[in-house]
């Protein structure tokens, strides 16, 4: 019970994060293009400056979480791991329990070309 409640938890976490993730890339989005109208789009004021580093610490922000996620993605892959090993033994069949974490995984593992190249630069992918 104590492992499931772990892997509830750390669910739910992701969850979490990723909705986060997203907030965060509509804010900046948002703002970085209010500054940006605001001064009719000249390099003379900060307004587009400012939206450029705005838009900057929002990828380093989400490179961050990504990350984060990622880490606590190993993790529920152990969680899976060791729920489904006590379910074989307690009922005796070979059908796994918990794959959600292992089957995105697969999943990341073959993505290639430009979308891997981003992936990994935004922290989706770990090389």
């Amino acid at each position: 019970m104590v492992l499931l409640e772990e892997y509830r938890a750390l669910r739910e976490e992701v969850t979490q994060r990723v909705a986060a993730r997203m907030q965060m890339i509509g804010f900046a989005g948002v703002v970085s293009a209010v500054l940006v109208v605001a001064n009719k789009f000249t390099f003379d004021g900060p307004s587009v400056y400012v939206a450029v580093l705005l838009l900057l610490l929002a990828v380093v922000w989400l490179r961050g979480i990504n990350l984060a996620i990622q880490r606590i993605g190993r993790h529920l892959r152990v969680v899976e791991a060791r729920i489904n090993a006590l379910a074989v033994r307690a009922w005796g069949s070979s059908e796994t329990v918990l794959t959600w974490e292992t089957d995105i995984q697969t999943r990341r593992v073959q993505v290639r070309g430009v979308a891997l190249r981003s992936g990994r630069l935004l922290g989706w992918i770990k090389s």
